[in-house]
């Protein structure tokens, strides 16, 4: 008798899970086969799915492009940054090197004793003026032969 009474309130117990199950699956049968201004309500949450994976489609692709478009940029800078760097380099030994010119002028004055020319020291040198006179060329010739003689 004890296994008899088990049994029936097993039996009890999951007629009362079946009738709770039964009714909320009646629930749901009964939502989804409402009509809502002429559709149904599956239809709606159909569209509203469809309607949701295109736009995260959307999404998707427009985020893909962003980064693609990012990533180019970001490939773009590091070869101008490379770029300046090269500049960089250069210029910083252009300026090496102008520096080094004052240095020059220093090591000069104090090693080898140089000097800039005075006035008295400089002396401007004009070529002689050329004389297309044949009788001025004749002159210079006579000359040249009495100082030879």
């Amino acid at each position: 008798m004890a296994i008899s009474k088990k049994q029936s309130q097993t039996k009890k117990t999951s007629t009362t899970h079946k009738r709770a199950y039964s009714t909320a699956e009646n629930e749901v049968v009964e939502l989804m086969s409402k009509r809502y201004g002429g559709l149904s309500f599956y239809t709606v949450i159909m569209l509203i799915l469809a309607v949701a994976i295109v736009t995260t489609g959307v999404l998707a692709s427009t985020q893909v492009q962003q980064y693609h478009h990012g990533y180019k940029n970001l490939q773009k800078m590091k070869k101008e940054y490379l770029q300046l760097q090269i500049e960089h380099n250069r210029l910083k030994i252009e300026q090496q090197t102008f520096s080094a010119t004052p240095q020059i002028a220093a090591r000069a004055i104090t090693e080898l004793n140089m000097y800039s020319p005075t006035l008295k020291d400089k002396m401007i040198i004009q070529p002689q003026a050329k004389s297309n006179d044949k009788n001025a060329k004749q002159a210079e010739l006579k000359q040249v032969e009495g100082e030879a003689q």
